[in-house]
């Protein structure tokens, strides 16, 4: 693991610094009584508390992992690693990670961390980080109680995950950056207008950071068409349309061999004052 990485880490009991033995793969934390932490065959670290809960579980990470690696949304990648680029920033947690696609393609010429609850998707995202050879590092947590230090990390991106801003704050360095994504007014505006009679536009997102400074915002939009009935029903499965879809438009939806919709994304970025102090 990067020695970066295990710089930044924190144990999730205790909140001591952490220290990789790479021989026994083994994190163990250099408290009063110390906590260890095995290293999965994958890669990953389990750094959850006992509080955290679970995230998504295997199916939905595999449907979301193979609609990705479609590369229908490799502009928005390209996009976020461009604002990285522009921060400077060379050390980043990519808070709720998923399955890592994103994060993995943040990792070239950073120190990147990605932290997810699913114990699924962080385990596909360390096995794709190692077939491709990329030094990522992915931790089982929850982005509300994050495994690493108080200012320590120059940026933090939180794609379409919820938006942890007091947490945010702790783990940034004075002056870091948070660089949001969400789904903008005309996001999958094709697919909703297959599912429902009545289809809407997205309000955005309501969870923007209220105490840290907006330095930039983007847009990003373009159409793409995806083809075959499991990249479709992929797609779906990741949206929350899903749960909340009649039985009428889920047929609709299932006829179709082929889906053009519009693409729409909303990317922020929102920096932590250099005066901020955390409570």
């Amino acid at each position: 693991m990067n020695p970066i990485i295990v710089s930044l880490l924190r144990c999730p009991i205790c909140g001591s610094a952490m220290q990789m033995d790479e021989a026994a793969r083994t994190c163990y934390c250099t408290g009063a009584r110390t906590h260890c932490y095995d290293r999965a065959k994958s890669g990953y670290l389990n750094l959850t508390s006992p509080k955290d809960g679970e995230g998504d579980l295997k199916d939905a990470v595999r449907a979301r992992k193979l609609f990705l690696e479609a590369g229908y949304y490799q502009p928005l990648s390209k996009a976020v690693n461009a604002l990285l680029e522009a921060c400077g920033a060379s050390v980043v947690v990519d808070a709720g990670c998923g399955e890592g696609y994103y994060t993995n393609r943040m990792s070239e010429g950073r120190a990147v961390l990605g932290v997810d609850l699913s114990r699924a998707g962080i385990d596909l995202a360390a096995k794709a980080a190692k077939q491709a050879t990329r030094d990522t590092a992915f931790a089982v947590a929850s982005l509300y109680t994050l495994p690493v230090q108080n200012e320590s990390v120059d940026a933090v991106t939180n794609l379409f995950a919820p938006c942890a801003e007091q947490e945010f704050l702790r783990v940034l360095k004075q002056g870091g950056y948070v660089i949001l994504v969400g789904a903008g007014e005309r996001h999958l505006l094709g697919l909703k207008q297959i599912l429902y009679d009545d289809p809407y536009l997205n309000p955005g997102r309501a969870d923007l950071p209220t105490s840290m400074k907006l330095i930039r915002r983007e847009r990003l939009t373009y159409p793409i068409t995806v083809e075959g009935r499991e990249r479709i029903d992929a797609l779906f499965s990741m949206t929350p349309y899903y749960w909340r879809t009649s039985l009428e438009g889920q047929k609709r939806l299932a006829a179709l061999c082929e889906l053009q919709t519009e693409v729409d994304f909303d990317l922020y970025v929102f920096q932590k004052d250099e005066k901020e102090k955390d409570g």
